[in-house]
């Protein structure tokens, strides 16, 4: 199967270094629940330059994996399962982001820059999951891939009456899911 997975919010912990950076520069604490929405600029009452800039410093931040990341990908790619690795990140980071997956070991395919506010997922071949941690792309992701599960963040908490994704809360869940749907042929 093609399996796609959002780095930050999903393979990386964007939070850890996001607070420290947040701390540094507003002299604010934070905890996670205080990112009740994804838009950054929204949630510390800055412009979308001073989010811009706040997003490329956290970028160059070491950032952690989330417990089970790094394993689970490997899993899937030994089992023979494509692994896309999709990220809003900006272009000009790309080789930030290609040394940061070498350095944390991480399994994978093809990397795909869909850069944040522009949309790419047309050159993105057919997925039979995607794993996103922002709402808002998840459900544009709804026309395109049948399986749509969402890692849950306090920034992307919904009612989801019409179940168009199914939330997952660690990397064990998301494996479990995988192996629960169809190989590519198989009805269920």
């Amino acid at each position: 199967m093609n399996l796609g997975f959002d780095i930050d919010g999903v393979i990386a912990n964007f939070a850890v270094p996001l607070f420290e950076v947040i701390e540094k520069r507003y002299s604010l604490t934070l905890a996670e629940k205080n990112l009740y929405c994804f838009n950054l600029n929204v949630v510390l009452g800055i412009t979308k330059e001073e989010e811009t800039l706040l997003i490329n410093d956290v970028l160059k931040e070491e950032i952690p994996l989330y417990v089970g990341a790094k394993e689970t990908l490997e899993q899937l790619s030994k089992e023979g399962h494509s692994i896309l690795l999709l990220t809003g990140r900006w272009s000009h980071l790309l080789s930030t982001t290609q040394s940061w997956l070498k350095q944390n070991g991480i399994s994978y395919d093809e990397l795909h820059f869909l850069e944040i506010g522009k949309k790419h997922q047309a050159n993105i071949k057919d997925l039979d999951v995607i794993v996103e941690d922002s709402l808002e792309d998840a459900l544009e992701w709804n026309c395109k891939v049948k399986n749509i599960l969402i890692y849950d963040q306090p920034y992307n908490q919904t009612f989801n009456v019409k179940r168009l994704t199914k939330r997952v809360y660690n990397w064990r869940e998301i494996y479990r899911e995988i192996q629960l749907l169809p190989s590519v042929g198989e009805t269920r």
